[in-house]
């Protein structure tokens, strides 16, 4: 009888493994048992599956809000080719529009000079950047029916056609049509095609992730801003944005080539599993009975959703007034370098430089520091800040050594929201709500970057450069005052990690 029984039990420990994993395999085939918190084809992640070995699982990343880690957060995880994705798309379409300042100054003094004003030309920069960031939900409608790597390859064409369409315009409505909304437009395909993958794949590093992604932005300034300047000095205007069509497709072209997505959407993954699998009458029955009380759950629910909580509806607030104390310094760093200051046109162009410089500094060690301190408790601290400074020391540059440390102190805390509002959401909405969370607070940034560059340059003409100074220090202090209203209604205790 004992030698049966340690039989029974030996053939009982050898079942164990294959039992757990084929428990494993059938729950990550189970499409209701993922997650799906991005819309991404199917096609695009075949060769990418979510891997979970409970020998490889590090005890370090926890489950969060019903997460599903990935089974390593180090170099073996493919969000790091995702986060190269965000990296290239930032660097080639908002990092782009960041040299914009360089072109509105030379169009103003030398092509349209006397056709138009600071205030109505500003719009060609931020139509550029309110199309890039703000069409999140038309382009999640794009992105269900023909997957996020279709949807980027659009703007692989799109964004440089309007660059060569731009180098041959005549007129200055035509800019606004090619420079500002075709690039814009193009913008938008790629970047909300991309924005979302790598908080797919990280739960512990994941401000660090879309810290490294969004250091494109900042790149991109540094790098085309006295590009912009030198091509257009030695080749003209119409041959530098040539070559800049050329290079922005490059770079598209790759960062297409290495996207990667975890989460297929739903129905894709449904008609994957039907062309596997026959279903029964009884299982479509069945199917039927669970559609419609997730349909009835899903209308109960509407009226609890994190969506339309207080802590998102404050952080549409801060979407909306962050722009302005960061597009507004950035993109008028050349203007006033050269009426104020007294400075070059390549000296207005080197400060935009450094200014972005020190932005890569910011989106790296803030997304670091946010992961450990917490990523309300950072973007709190950072966004106040830099409106304290905006309002004190770009108040009182009138020399090029001031004003050269107020750009590099701008850059360092300014852009802090761009890498952390992916976090940040995902912590106020939870996964399942992430793309539409965040879609939603880039159209509402998308608003204050549309209209603050313009009303900065409005104000300025009329009231001069102190009220304008205040006016984008002020809104860059109320958003931080709402960032610190989400923290207090989140958790009152002073130190905690949120």
């Amino acid at each position: 009888m004992a030698k049966d029984q340690i039989n029974s039990k030996d053939k009982s420990l050898e079942q164990e493994p294959s039992t757990l994993s084929g428990n494993l395999e059938a729950k990550s085939s189970d499409p209701q048992q993922s997650p799906a918190p991005g819309i991404i084809n199917n096609e695009d992640t075949a060769s990418v599956r979510t891997r979970t070995d409970p020998d490889q699982v590090s005890s370090n990343i926890k489950r969060i809000d019903g997460e599903d880690p990935y089974w390593t957060e180090g170099i073996r995880n493919p969000g790091w080719l995702s986060t190269t994705t965000v990296f290239l798309v930032t660097f080639s379409t908002v990092g782009f529009l960041f040299c914009w300042g360089t072109f509105q100054q030379y169009y103003l003094d030398h092509v349209y000079q006397g056709q138009t004003d600071s205030f109505r030309i500003a719009f060609v920069g931020t139509i550029g950047y309110a199309l890039t960031t703000g069409t999140g939900p038309i382009m999640a409608l794009v992105i269900r029916r023909i997957g996020y790597r279709r949807t980027m390859l659009i703007g692989n064409i799109i964004c440089p056609l309007g660059l060569f369409l731009a180098s041959a315009t005549t007129q200055l409505w035509q800019i606004y049509l090619t420079q500002g909304v075709l690039f814009g437009l193009g913008g938008g395909f790629c970047f909300n095609a991309s924005f979302i993958l790598p908080s797919q794949w990280f739960v512990r590093n994941r401000g660090l992730a879309n810290g490294i992604g969004n250091t494109g932005v900042a790149l991109g300034g540094m790098v085309f801003s006295p590009l912009a300047n030198y091509l257009i000095q030695a080749l003209g205007y119409r041959n530098a944005l040539r070559v800049m069509g050329c290079i922005v497709f490059a770079l598209l072209a790759l960062g297409t080539a290495l996207a990667r997505a975890r989460y297929p959407p739903p129905s894709r993954k449904r008609s994957s599993n039907d062309s596997e699998t026959t279903t029964t009458a009884s299982q479509v029955e069945n199917d039927n009975d669970e559609k419609s009380q997730r349909s009835n759950k899903k209308h109960r629910a509407c009226l609890s959703s994190p969506l339309i909580s207080i802590p998102f509806g404050l952080f549409m607030i801060f979407a909306l007034l962050a722009p302005l104390g960061y597009l507004i310094p950035f993109y008028l760093m050349p203007t006033y370098a050269t009426q104020v200051v007294g400075a070059s046109e390549s000296m207005g162009s080197a400060l935009v430089s450094i200014g972005n410089a020190a932005n890569i500094v910011c989106r790296v060690s803030l997304g670091f520091t946010a992961d450990r301190i917490g990523q309300t408790n950072t973007l709190f601290t950072t966004t106040l800040i830099s409106g304290i400074i905006t309002m004190v020391m770009w108040q009182f540059s009138r020399s090029l050594a001031v004003y050269g440390v107020y750009c590099a102190l701008v850059g360092l805390t300014a852009g802090a929201y761009i890498s952390l509002m992916p976090s940040v959401v995902a912590l106020l909405v939870g996964m399942g709500n992430l793309y539409s969370g965040v879609a939603t607070s880039w159209v509402l940034m998308s608003v204050g970057s549309l209209l603050g560059t313009p009303m900065f340059g409005l104000m300025q003409q009329h009231l001069g450069w102190t009220a304008s100074i205040q006016f984008a220090g002020a809104a860059t202090v109320v958003s931080a005052l709402c960032m610190l209203a989400i923290r207090i209604k989140l958790d009152r205790r002073p130190f905690v990690k949120i």
